[in-house]
């Protein structure tokens, strides 16, 4: 499982495909350092953790287009010879693991700025956590997108970009409507960190929770389209 994990990863980090979402991530980077937090500490612990929740929600679709391009990475034959060699099921669940644990890579730069600025200024160490465990989540959710949408699942690449960003944007839409609970919960934890770290600290669970269920389903749903693809 390891020696598999490694070898796609590293040859996605090899890959001209890696610098897409990495790039992606530094314009990202740049428009978040260009809006400095300032005030008193009280307003600075406020305006980081916005900030935190919202890289969190941003960097979605970044994750979720770094997912399908590792798992895109392989070539066809090659995928069908990392089946017959390492086992069908332990090459998916290899991939998998070696596309989330890109994306949670790239998911936890983005708010290590303002996390450093939330502890200077007194955030408590529990608020702390919980912004920290927000952007893990969000590549949570990312990951099972990027799979959905790779090319073992849709071997059209305009197809799938266009499934990828419809998914992306149907999440922000639903969040904002009645249709909540159908959606990974980033408008949110967003709102919730909008009332306070307290606020978002008391539904960190229950958003969690549903982050998790959607992921679950979502990987549940591509574990069985794979069953019939190699």
């Amino acid at each position: 499982m390891v020696a598999v994990m490694r070898y796609q990863l590293s040859g996605y980090v090899r890959s001209v495909r890696a610098l897409h979402p990495v790039l992606a991530l530094a314009l990202l980077l740049a428009i978040m350092f260009s809006s400095p937090v300032g005030g008193t500490p009280a307003e600075v612990r406020q305006g980081t953790v916005n900030a935190i929740a919202d890289a969190a929600a941003l960097v979605f679709p970044i994750c979720a287009w770094a997912a399908r391009g590792l798992l895109d990475n392989e070539p066809d034959v090659q995928r069908y010879v990392s089946a017959v060699t390492a086992g069908r099921r332990r090459a998916l669940i290899a991939g998998l693991l070696s596309a989330y644990v890109f994306s949670v890579v790239l998911a936890l730069i983005a708010p290590i700025y303002q996390l450093a600025m939330a502890a200077g200024s007194g955030l408590g160490v529990q608020a702390m956590l919980v912004c920290a465990a927000l952007s893990p989540l969000s590549a949570l959710g990312a990951t099972a997108v990027g799979a959905l949408t790779s090319r073992a699942v849709i071997p059209s690449t305009g197809t799938s970009i266009l499934v990828l960003l419809g998914v992306c944007a149907l999440n922000l839409i639903f969040g904002m409507t009645g249709l909540r609970f159908l959606a990974v919960p980033m408008i949110d934890w967003m709102r919730s960190a909008g009332h306070g770290p307290a606020d978002l600290t008391h539904a960190f669970l229950e958003l969690t929770a549903r982050t998790l269920a959607w992921t679950a389903i979502a990987i549940t749903l591509y574990v069985r389209l794979r069953r019939t693809r190699p």
